[in-house]
Formats: C-alpha cells, structure tokens, sequence
C-alpha cells in the first residue's frame, strides 16, 4: 500500500513539476490573478490554456502547436498567456472555466474576464494562429 501511494504521488510530482517547467520555458503565466493583472496592465488579451496530466491531446498541443516559433512569437508579443492543470489548479481559478475537455483555450477580455471565443481539442499550428488572430479581432471589438 505504502509502495503504491508512493507511486501515485511521485507521478503527480513529476508532472506538477513538468507542467512548471514548462510554463517556465515558454514564459506562459501559472497564477490566474497574477496573469490577469499583467494582461489589464499591458492592456492585452488573456489566453488561458487548460491542461490535464494524463491528457495525450494536451502534450502534443504543447510540444507541436505552442512550441512552434510561428505560435510562441505571436503569443509573446500579443497576449498573456496562462498554463493551467484542470485539476490541480482548479482552485487557482475561477468556476466558470472549469470543465472536462483538455486542452481547451480560453480567449479572455482581462477588462470584464468575459470569454471572447474559446477552442478545444488540439490543432495545428497554422490553424491555432488563426484562431488567435480571431479571437485577436474580437479582443480589439471589443474596448
């Protein structure tokens, strides 16, 4: 039992521990609050990521969409963005993004923390841009 539990919380620890590293090397938020303010004071959109540990879909979006230099360039130069686990930083923020797919993006207007558009499910690199210029027209609408 004792060998078990071990497992368990060594898994998790690599992966709250990967999901940080991660975050770290794109330069991508951890803390709602924390991104939420950077975006109202940079006067940015808030692209908030929702990703889970056992989530397949979630590692391939990260390794093959947002660690392209075509999405990394625009998100660093346009939009706040926010990497969180739907499960182990559920009370990080607020329940209005909870949900059960993974990955799932929110596109969100840091003014009001109203959801401009949203995407689930992994895509392409190319297609994620578009998405983001998207979602980049409504954000701009929208002020």
């Amino acid at each position: 039992m004792k060998t078990l539990f071990f497992l368990l919380f060594f898994s998790l620890s690599i992966f709250a521990d990967n999901i940080d590293n991660y975050a770290k090397e794109m330069n991508f938020q951890r803390d709602y609050k924390t991104a939420l303010a950077k975006a109202k004071k940079e006067n940015k959109m808030l692209v908030m990521i929702l990703s889970s540990d056992y989530c397949p879909w979630c590692r391939k979006f990260e390794r093959k969409t947002l660690s392209s230099s075509l999405v990394k360039s625009r998100l660093d130069k346009r939009v706040i963005t926010l990497l969180v686990d739907k499960k182990y930083d559920a009370h990080l923020f607020p329940k209005k993004f909870k949900t059960t797919l993974t990955p799932l993006v929110f596109f969100i207007n840091p003014k009001d923390e109203s959801i401009l558009s949203q995407h689930a499910g992994y895509v392409k690199k190319r297609e994620f841009v578009s998405i983001l210029d998207n979602a980049q027209k409504l954000y701009k609408a929208s002020k």
